[in-house]
Formats: structure tokens, C-alpha cells, sequence
């Protein structure tokens, strides 16, 4: 339809990208706004769906193209984690939680980018702003979407805002915060029985490090113990990554929620930069880094400015 704007988080969808779109398209429709609609540029993670299922939500329509059509991005704002073509649409507004990325946007629009722990953190405070009521289906929601990308508010990018609105949010749920976010944890399957490839994949998002093309992907889990005794598998599905998208690097990282640290396997060139970067010598392609869980504060940019201390970009051999 030509007429409607769709609300899109970023290609592998999480419960962030998937519940902001689906919360904003709400608030967005109820100020008048009836041709808005949320959309997803990808599969549903398993956590995801038993956010939908819980809180009776329908998923949003999944949208793989974005040539001719109008945009309000959430959760994202760098082209090679957009849906395909999105330089083909019409960007309309952003609403976003991470660095500002590498978007071409030829005139004015909404941007609205905050150091908070969640997108749904950002959207919530608008329902708030605009006097309008949120139906507990999707504060629910926008709690788990808070409680997922906070890791139950454990990351070091949860804000006094983020956790402010969880417990407006809880209240209008009628849900323990704590209690579901135990359940989103469990929610997310067993990670041991999905191959690498699945794992990998499921959270890989390249970024642009100073004229550096890396991808980076992140798995949270109680305990890392069973995905560092497969580490041979993801460093082999890591080779395969890079290779196809043609990136200098691919990176995993395998967080543990119980010990707040994380596992980083590297592949490709220029791996001492990853070491200048988070301090730690790699090992066999390998290193732990104490107190490390977030991609976003702690891994992107330091590397992005270890890469511009080292100058020229280069490619992959």
C-alpha cells in the first residue's frame, strides 16, 4: 500500500527491534496516524516469540525490501543491519539506542537516539509524553524488550531511565520484572542443542570501524561452559561468515550472564587490533574479558578507535 508507513527494526530481529515496532505503530495509529504498521526485517528468535505468544501479540509482517517504501527505523540505524535496499526507501524517523551509524538521509527528520539500555525504553517515554494510555499487552512487551537487551538489567548500558520505566511498565503489565525476565532466559532454548552457524547468525550485525568492514555476534547465556566447549565449530562458522560477506573480521561474542564476562573469538586479519582494543591477548584466536557483556559500549568502540589509530582500511585476504 502506498499510503502506509511501516515501523522496522533491524535484519535479525530481537525482542527489542520486534516490540518497539510493534508499541510505536500503536502510539503512532492512536495520534492519528492509521497507515502505520509495524514490520520485522526477519525470522523471530525463539525468545521473541514467547514474548508475542505471552502477551498475545501478533507478529509483525515481515517486510524484505525496502525499495518505494516509507520508514520509521527502530533499534538500528547503519545500512548493513537494515533490511535489504533501505537506501531505496524513504526514511521517516529513527528511533534508536546505539551509535549513530551510516545513514544518508538527504533532509530533516525525527531522530532520536539516547545512551539507554532499550529502544522500548525510548518508545515507552513517548506513550508517556503524548498522554496516551498503553494497553498492558504491549507494556509487556516493552518490559521484556527492556529486560532482554539489559540482560535483566545486569548490562552496563541500563540506564536510571531504563529501569524507571520497567517498573511503570510492570505495574501496567501486572508482571514481576524479575519473574519474567528468568522466563525470557529460559525462553531463549537450549543453545547447546542449535548448531554454530544458527547460534552466530541468530545476533550478527557488521559495522563500518573507521573504513573496516567487521561483523560482530553476540550470545547471552547462564552459562557459557557448553558454547566454549564448541568453540572449534563457531570459529569454523565464523571463517564461513567472513568469507562470504567480505569483511576484514568476524567476531563472536559468547556473554556469561552468571560470571558478567565474555568469551571473543576472532577471525581474519588485523587481530591485534582486537587486542589493543579490549586489552587482552588472544590465545589460539581466543580471550575472556572480565566485565565485558555489551557489543554496543564495550566492543564497538574501542575497536572503532583502535582501527583509526591504525589508519588505512584494508580488505580481507
Amino acid at each position: 500500500m502506498a499510503d502506509t508507513i511501516y515501523v522496522i527494526g533491524h535484519r535479525h530481529p530481537d525482542t527489542d527491534s520486534v516490540c518497539s515496532a510493534i508499541a510505536l505503530a500503536h502510539l503512532k495509529n492512536a495520534l492519528g496516524a492509521a497507515g502505520v504498521r509495524p514490520a520485522r526485517a526477519g525470522e523471530l528468535n525463539p525468545e521473541t516469540r514467547y514474548v508475542l505468544d505471552r502477551f498475545a501479540l501478533p507478529a509483525p509482517e515481515l517486510l524484505v525490501d525496502g525499495t518505494g517504501q516509507q520508514l520509521i527505523l527502530v533499534d538500528h540505524n547503519e545500512v548493513a543491519q537494515a533490511l535489504h535496499d533501505v537506501r531505496g526507501a524513504t526514511v521517516l524517523e529513527v528511533w534508536e539506542h546505539h551509535r549513530i551509524g551510516d545513514l544518508d538521509i538527504p533532509r530533516p527528520i525525527v531522530f532520536h537516539c539516547e545512551p539507554v539500555g532499550a529502544t522500548a525504553t525510548l518508545i515507552a517515554e513517548q506513550f508517556v509524553v503524548n498522554d496516551v494510555e498503553i494497553p498492558p499487552a504491549i507494556a509487556g512487551g516493552l518490559l521484556a524488550a527492556i529486560l532482554s537487551d539489559t540482560l535483566v538489567f545486569a548490562s552496563p548500558t541500563c540506564s536510571d531511565k531504563d529501569r524507571r520505566m520497567a517498573r511503570r511498565l510492570e505495574t501496567i503489565a501486572g508482571v514481576d520484572a524479575l519473574a519474567l525476565g528468568a522466563d525470557l532466559m529460559r525462553a531463549r532454548g537450549d543453545l547447546a542443542a542449535r548448531s554454530a552457524a544458527d547460534i552466530v547468525e541468530a545476533d550478527f550485525k557488521e559495522f563500518d570501524l573507521a573504513g573496516h568492514r567487521v561483523g560482530i555476534a553476540q550470545v547471552e547465556t547462564l552459562d557459557a561452559a557448553p558454547l566454549v566447549a564448541r568453540r572449534r565449530e563457531f570459529v569454523d562458522a565464523l571463517r564461513r561468515i567472513q568469507a562470504e560477506k567480505g569483511l576484514l573480521q568476524a567476531i563472536m561474542l559468547v556473554t556469561d550472564i552468571t560470571r558478567k564476562g565474555s568469551h571473543v573469538w576472532v577471525v581474519g586479519e588485523r587481530r591485534e587490533v582486537v587486542e589493543q582494543a579490549l586489552g587482552q591477548p588472544l590465545v589460539d584466536q581466543a580471550m575472556y574479558v572480565d566485565g565485558c557483556m555489551s557489543r554496543k559500549k564495550q566492543v564497538v568502540p574501542p575497536l572503532d578507535r583502535a582501527f583509526a589509530r591504525t589508519g588505512t582500511a584494508s580488505g580481507p585476504g
